[in-house]
């Protein structure tokens, strides 16, 4: 049985996918903050998500994830700024 693609999942999700997989490995989160992460507030609307994903050793899944913002299409933040031209 090959490793489900799990890249792009909430880490919630990719873990239980992998569960149920049937994959008898032990995954590794390794947590990546860009740069631009260094001004977000941990309370705000954040979830993890898998950017990568490789096997480490025998019987060990690496998987390396990092924050997104999980914003509500009718988001204030989300509309565009510019104005129609009439």
């Amino acid at each position: 049985m090959g490793v489900p693609d799990l890249v792009g999942l909430r880490l919630a999700d990719a873990l239980h996918i992998l569960e149920k997989s049937g994959l008898y490995a032990t995954p590794m989160i390794v947590r990546y903050l860009p740069p631009a992460s260094k001004g977000l507030k941990q309370d705000c609307n954040l979830e993890e998500r898998v950017i990568r994903q490789r096997i480490v050793g025998d019987g060990q899944i690496e998987l390396v994830v990092s924050p997104f913002r999980n914003r509500p299409l009718d988001c204030e933040s989300c509309k565009s700024t510019y104005e129609e031209e009439g």
